[in-house]
């Protein structure tokens, strides 16, 4: 599926078409050639966007994600040494069972709001394995441009941080 609902090159027959209208056309010729057995209700719980209702579809992408063990670490050394000291004492135990089964934390979302990942790409480079990290889109400019040239040309990743 494209970032735009309609299903990809992949679907064969049905590139192109809004997903709705591809299994609307697909279940229609399953019935006109009879592949299609039995039709029959059936409830199930389709995810809704919270602010425009939209139907979510999920859609593997490129995530951000933050190494979290050698933060944990630090954040555990702070209470054992007693530069941290947890009150009340009884949530230490708490404290340090959620620091040691920690995960590694996804910071990309998929919003139109929101602070941007500080990340930037290079126009005309399909992959997106080279990239900039910068505070700023002036710093990133300046990276690019050390590293592929003045007329290098730059985009930031569309994602927001999860905040």
């Amino acid at each position: 599926m494209n970032k735009d609902g309609t299903l990809n090159d992949v679907a064969g027959l049905y590139s192109g078409l809004d997903r709705f209208e591809a299994g609307k056309k697909l279940w229609a010729e399953l019935e006109e050639t009879g592949l299609a057995v039995k039709k029959e209700p059936h409830t199930s719980r389709v995810p809704r966007s919270q602010r425009g209702g939209e139907v979510i579809e999920p859609l593997v992408s490129k995530q951000w994600f933050v190494t979290i063990e050698p933060l944990a670490e630090k954040a555990l050394q702070a209470v054992e040494k007693g530069e941290l000291k947890i009150i009340p004492e009884r949530f230490q135990k708490i404290y340090n069972h959620w620091l040691s089964n920690i995960k590694d934390w996804c910071i990309s979302r998929q919003l139109w709001w929101g602070h941007r990942i500080p990340v930037w790409y290079i126009v005309g480079k399909n992959n997106e394995e080279e990239y900039i990290v910068a505070r700023n889109a002036d710093e990133a400019l300046e990276k690019a441009q050390k590293k592929y040239g003045n007329d290098v040309e730059i985009y930031q990743d569309p994602d927001v941080l999860d905040t």
